[in-house]
């Protein structure tokens, strides 16, 4: 059942896959009163592939099951504020694209989403750009044990707690948004990740292999930004 959050959106099956990068070059895909902030001495990018299994505005259900994958980078605001700036939304649900792009300011993609289950042994999430290139393959076997949440101030705490996004509208105004929810149950995974994801968003190159967290899901609340001066 959803919550009577403004935006509810419950995710289920989602796994993080985050590439260390280079911080300086990774700066130019930001806006300028933004800092990417760095964790074991690299920024990251990550890309959350997920499964959508409903939206609800104040308890009523708005969209139908759909899958996607955010990529983002961490970030500060101009008063030290943590966050992430998003650098592409991939989605196989054109309604949400449409109805949340103008509401969340978030920079959605064309392209095309799988996912499969492979007799119990494995599953896969392969996202195409709408040229067709396969920019993110992943394929992935979760653990069978309980799950935990991220140690305070570990990399994976600064990888997935995250409870606000930066962004901008046509005009240019500076706009910050919240993303509220409990810690992520995070549990063990065996994962190979592939693509050309971020040389397609004009990235800078991994500087080592990515790093993997996976959750079965959580509800997350959503907020539509607002001028960063009234946060």
């Amino acid at each position: 059942m959803f919550s009577t959050r403004p935006l509810a959106v419950t995710v289920d099956d989602v796994c993080f896959c985050h590439w260390p990068v280079d911080a300086d070059v990774l700066s130019r895909s930001v806006p300028d009163w933004l800092t990417v902030e760095t964790a074991d001495g690299d920024a990251w990018v990550s890309a959350v592939a997920h499964t959508v299994t409903g939206v609800a505005s104040f308890g009523v259900d708005l969209t139908r099951p759909a899958e996607a994958v955010n990529v983002r980078t961490y970030v500060r605001g101009p008063d030290g504020q943590r966050g992430v700036r998003f650098l592409a939304v991939f989605t196989d649900d054109p309604l949400a694209a449409t109805f949340s792009k103008p509401a969340l300011r978030l920079p959605y993609r064309e392209g095309r989403l799988d996912r499969r289950d492979d007799d119990g042994e494995y599953r896969t999430r392969r996202t195409l750009d709408v040229d067709g290139r396969r920019v993110l393959d992943v394929r992935y076997t979760p653990g069978d044990g309980e799950t935990t949440t991220a140690p305070p101030d570990s990399v994976a705490a600064f990888l997935v707690e995250r409870h606000r996004y930066f962004t901008t509208d046509g005009f240019g105004t500076r706009l910050v948004g919240s993303v509220g929810h409990d810690p992520w149950p995070l549990g063990s995974v065996d994962a190979d990740v592939s693509g050309s994801l971020l040389s397609a968003l004009g990235l800078p190159d991994p500087a080592g292999p990515p790093l993997v967290h996976y959750s079965p899901g959580t509800e997350l609340g959503l907020s539509p930004p607002r001028p960063l001066w009234l946060d």
